[in-house]
């Protein structure tokens, strides 16, 4: 155990911030380093390394980190664990502790004990208390509230379109963390799912955390944030969340319904594309890019709209073939949007033959992309 311990604290000493993560077993750790570093969930659980029988390290990038992740595996369920070996280590290594808890979830008093010992300790040591899992307080027909309405306060229990199951439980767990002694917590509403999940976005509050962690870590978070917005990062958690999120809806057996659904979520992405590339959140921006395809794209989309529509009159058969037809149409404009956000944030002339290519090019790959995802799915 001390030449484990010896080697945890080597490696915590090393120049870079330790995130200390606390929380239960599928409370959505894993989930919050694959957003924070860029890599898959499987590419996170690889780069764990051992440190003591409960607790694991991870450092990103892993060559020259920029941040280190501890994760006290299990420290939520087994408080009885020797508190001069895993406790003792996280408390006197980490820079900030990020709590991680099922929003949904109030039995939490182990966890907000080891946050209480940890502020008497540290009061000085940051808290972020990561409310994962919003949508498991929604109903059937709830969706995410756009733009991202939360800012941590009181007044998040009463933000416009918020399903009222959730804002309930969200502020009652909130409250059991009012004995902390010291700077109260930072609370951040999440939901970050895997793209094949539908739940658009998939990445829901990202931008919140960023701006949380940017207050706290300063540098580190300009270091990492950038990585978020490469062009593989946008097809995964914005692209292909918001097509399986359209196709589903579209794919409701009720002309028009699902229709309406379908194009409004199309140009929610196409916003947040834009706001991943630097641009402020504005729909007007939805607006501007259908310009810049031209009025082919216009009279093409609204025929191809029109067409699902009748289609889904064929009860067993037309609605799988609009969701395959949706989520091709939705995939294609968001490669297209990715091309064409790019182009201006880097401060290049558009080549409108190379936008209204790229959303032909894609939207032939996307039919077999959407096969694929189904059959993997099935």
């Amino acid at each position: 155990m001390q030449d484990d311990l010896d080697q945890a604290r080597a490696w915590v000493d090393a120049d870079a911030p330790v995130l200390w993560l606390l929380g239960k077993t599928q409370s959505g750790k894993t989930s919050i380093v694959a957003e924070m570093t860029g890599q898959g969930y499987d590419e996170v659980g690889r780069g764990y390394k051992p440190m003591t029988q409960e607790s694991r390290l991870y450092d990103f990038p892993p060559e020259k980190p920029a941040m280190r992740f501890l994760d006290t595996r299990g420290l939520a369920d087994c408080v009885d664990s020797d508190p001069d070996s895993e406790l003792a280590q996280a408390r006197e290594q980490a820079h900030l502790l990020v709590v991680v808890l099922r929003v949904d979830d109030l039995d939490v008093k182990d966890i907000v004990d080891i946050v209480d010992q940890t502020r008497r300790r540290r009061r000085e040591l940051p808290v972020i208390v990561a409310q994962t899992g919003l949508h498991r307080c929604y109903g059937e027909h709830d969706r995410h509230v756009h733009p991202y309405p939360f800012d941590g306060s009181c007044d998040d229990a009463d933000r416009a379109g918020v399903p009222y199951p959730l804002s309930r439980v969200m502020l009652a767990q909130r409250l059991l963390f009012d004995r902390i002694p010291g700077t109260p917590p930072l609370f951040v509403p999440l939901d970050f799912t895997r793209p094949e999940q539908g739940i658009a976005p998939a990445d829901y509050g990202a931008e919140r955390l960023w701006d949380v962690l940017e207050q706290i870590l300063p540098e580190v978070s300009e270091r990492l944030r950038g990585h978020t917005a490469r062009s593989t990062t946008i097809r995964a958690k914005v692209i292909l969340p918001w097509a399986m999120a359209a196709a589903t809806v579209n794919a409701v057996p009720i002309p028009v319904a699902g229709g309406l659904g379908s194009a409004s979520l199309q140009a929610a992405m196409v916003v947040q594309i834009a706001q991943r590339l630097g641009f402020p959140t504005n729909w007007d921006l939805w607006r501007e890019f259908v310009g810049a395809l031209g009025a082919g794209f216009a009279l093409g989309f609204g025929g191809s709209w029109a067409a699902q529509q009748i289609l889904k009159v064929g009860l067993g058969w037309g609605t799988a073939i609009v969701a395959s037809w949706t989520f091709a149409i939705t995939w294609a404009i968001g490669e297209a949007a990715l091309y064409y956000f790019s182009e201006k944030a880097a401060g290049r002339d558009l080549d409108h033959e190379r936008l209204r290519a790229r959303y032909h090019q894609a939207l032939r790959e996307a039919r077999d992309r959407y096969k694929t995802l189904k059959r993997d799915r099935e």
